[in-house]
């Protein structure tokens, strides 16, 4: 091995020697939540209920100005928005406040309640209560109330949320049902009035409507197991349209035992079908109880309906865009009315 060689491997031994070892990994940084101690520490409270009683929106004091509000249902035609539009009216007077109100001909006339939601905001309003025909179609002209300043308050029939959050949509506050927890109790009424087994029935709403989807769920829901479903049509709200259904399920099925109405103007068009084909001990369960049943309920024709108080959404609708306009309501809340199962004879 030559001179140069050799001195070379001796000082590149002192450099391997005089070198200090590597420095330990620091110990991993654990995130907040797994610190040694911070698991003794309670979990942080979830987020506040958007839900209001009905005790906080009887607070809201009249109004120190004179607002302008609009309330948009989806037809005069159906008897249950009624009293809504009363209660509405007398609670708009109560807080010193203008309403206005507007609804198209049909409950499926959605393109006409679009229109009619755009020229109420051309003209300036400050609050908006919508009882929508369709849970998604009505989104952009809503939002485009929004984005003029306008607070929407949704009744009733729930506006999808989804489609609301693509849009950029945000609700001011929601008055209404629970209308799958409504549907629920309608089968419970089935199943109880047929001792737990048969065929039945279900004529819904307009297919994609909120409160549609949500009444058949809840009657699916309660008699899965007991009860055999062997129809389900949608009559789109319509007396008419019912009529035409439950004759051909009637036809289809001669063996059928009841059925639920997703509306009560449906009711009335199913109970015409059975009469006319001469059934007998068909059980009928209807919503909304309006005046045009009592009859029904009161000879038999009709089991039974559930009441939903349209009174209260229209008054309290009011009363929840008064109380944001004023600022003493926070934006976003939520007040369910109650339901109730109203039996007959």
């Amino acid at each position: 091995m030559s001179t140069r060689l050799t001195a070379a491997l001796v000082l590149c031994l002192l450099v391997l020697g005089c070198a200090k070892p590597p420095d330990p990994a620091p110990p991993p940084i654990l995130p907040p939540a797994a610190r040694p101690g911070d698991m003794l520490k309670p979990p942080a409270p979830p987020a506040a209920d958007t839900a209001i009683p009905t005790a906080d929106l009887d607070k809201v004091a009249p109004s120190a100005k004179p607002y302008k509000l609009a309330l948009v249902v989806k037809t005069r035609n159906n008897p249950f928005f009624t009293p809504m539009i009363h209660a509405a009216e007398a609670e708009a007077k109560a807080l010193g406040v203008q309403l206005e109100v507007q609804a198209p001909p049909q409950e499926s006339d959605k393109e006409q309640q679009f229109a009619l939601v755009q020229n109420l905001v051309a003209k300036g309003l400050d609050a908006i209560l919508i009882a929508p025909a369709d849970s998604k179609a009505i989104v952009p002209a809503l939002k485009q109330a929004q984005d003029k300043g306008v607070l929407v308050i949704n009744l009733d029939n729930r506006v999808d949320a989804e489609a609301a959050q693509a849009a950029g949509l945000t609700l001011s506050g929601y008055v209404g049902a629970d209308n799958e927890a409504g549907g629920k109790l309608a089968g419970e009424e089935l199943v109880a009035r047929l001792g737990g087994k048969g065929k039945i029935a279900i004529l819904e709403g307009i297919r994609g409507a909120d409160n549609a989807e949500a009444r058949k769920r809840g009657c699916e829901a309660a008699v899965t197991g007991k009860l055999e479903v062997v129809a389900t049509e949608s009559a789109e709200w319509d007396t008419q349209k019912a009529y035409n259904k439950m004759a051909s399920i009637l036809a289809a099925h001669a063996d059928l035992n009841g059925v639920f109405c997703a509306n009560d103007k449906m009711a009335l068009g199913a109970v015409k079908a059975i009469a006319e084909a001469g059934k007998k001990g068909i059980v009928v369960v209807g919503y909304d109880n309006i005046p045009d049943v009592k009859d029904h309920l009161a000879d038999g024709r009709m089991a039974a309906t559930i009441e939903q108080h349209p009174d209260f959404m229209g008054k309290y609708g009011v009363r929840m865009a008064v109380g944001v306009l004023a600022g003493t309501v926070a934006k976003g809340r939520e007040n369910l009315v109650g339901l109730e199962v109203v039996r007959g004879r």
